[in-house]
């Protein structure tokens, strides 16, 4: 289905239940359907969204991702200052009806002082139509879960329905194994306090559970369940990661299984090249997955906020048009999130 219609659908849903969100805290709307909803809205993102990098800078030290490798460089890690904030507010006027997500290539959005102010203002923006975050809820404490539900409030538009949680492995010792710190016991209270007080205030947000797993881990259904949402909310949902992506330069890690990257037909440019990442130094990139920018490369960096949106529209044609010509950029080669366009 093309990027554009899958947007166009998926705005539709965001708007229709955000209407019937009214409804619902009266008790007068079916749970299935705004569960249906919730189930096309995050299937018809599409490739081409926004990934909106509050901070770079991380609390844990995750094997599946290159942050540790990056500390090691001279890379600059930091919160978004307010100046650069401005001026990607500004740049947000090249786009109509596009999703942001606030995911960052490495790093936490709860981590940024005023990441929830941030937020608001980028939601508000009447080229945003769709909003998501994924945290792996270690700084989601009883203050940031006030903040975070102050600004589902806030959000008039509904345009935030859908929140991501990262978790690895269903103990202890493996999410210290996968994640690089002790805060399994610390991210379940965390969770399961947000999905209460979501379930005490009537509020529909789809909450989504993703489980990093080891080899061989056996997944459990029931009993996350049981831990993060023994109150039943309806709106949340479980999914789970036995695979990883990787590149030809990502360094891989033995405790865990990888995405095969061998005979990938790459002739066609990747559509997560349309995508945007705003990172927090206030760079520009195309993409923003998690190996899209690799330690030391910036083969997808399109500029920054102080250049016209014209000069980076013609960086990506650039980009793209290099790709059919054969030169597929350093953290695109044998990836294996490859999508062709």
């Amino acid at each position: 289905m093309p990027n554009g219609i899958q947007m166009r659908i998926s705005n539709f849903c965001n708007r229709f239940k955000s209407f019937l969100t009214k409804s619902y805290t009266k008790g007068n709307v079916s749970i299935h359907l705004l569960r249906y909803l919730d189930f096309i809205i995050v299937r018809t993102n599409g490739n081409r969204f926004i990934e909106f990098e509050l901070s770079n800078i991380c609390n844990a030290r995750c094997v599946f991702c290159p942050y540790p490798d990056m500390l090691k460089t001279d890379k600059k890690f930091m919160h978004m200052d307010e100046s650069i904030l401005n001026k990607i507010k500004l740049k947000l006027n090249a786009f109509k009806g596009e999703l942001v997500s606030f995911t960052p290539t490495t790093g936490d959005t709860l981590l940024h002082p005023h990441w929830h102010s941030a937020m608001l203002g980028v939601i508000e923006h009447k080229g945003i139509s769709r909003a998501t975050m994924f945290t792996n809820a270690i700084a989601l404490d009883e203050e940031a879960t006030s903040n975070l539900l102050d600004l589902i409030d806030l959000d008039k538009e509904g345009k935030l329905s859908q929140i991501y949680f990262s978790v690895g492995g269903l103990n202890a010792e493996n999410y210290k194994s996968l994640y690089q710190v002790d805060r399994f016991e610390k991210v379940k209270t965390n969770i399961t306090r947000f999905i209460q007080m979501l379930n005490e205030q009537n509020k529909c947000t789809g909450i989504h559970l993703h489980f990093k797993l080891k080899k061989d881990e056996v997944w459990d259904e029931v009993l996350v369940a049981k831990w993060f949402n023994p109150n039943n909310y309806p709106f949340v949902y479980y999914s789970k990661s036995v695979e990883y992506f990787s590149n030809s330069s990502f360094k891989k890690n033995a405790m865990i299984d990888y995405y095969p990257s061998e005979n990938l037909d790459q002739k066609k440019p990747c559509a997560y090249l349309l995508k945007t990442r705003f990172a927090a130094d206030g760079g520009i990139w195309a993409d923003g997955c998690v190996i899209s920018e690799m330690p030391g490369d910036s083969s997808l960096k399109l500029g920054t906020v102080d250049d016209e949106w014209a000069e980076i529209s013609k960086n990506r044609d650039k980009l793209i048009d290099n790709w059919t010509q054969g030169n597929v950029p350093l953290p695109c080669q044998s990836c294996t999130v490859y999508r062709p366009i």
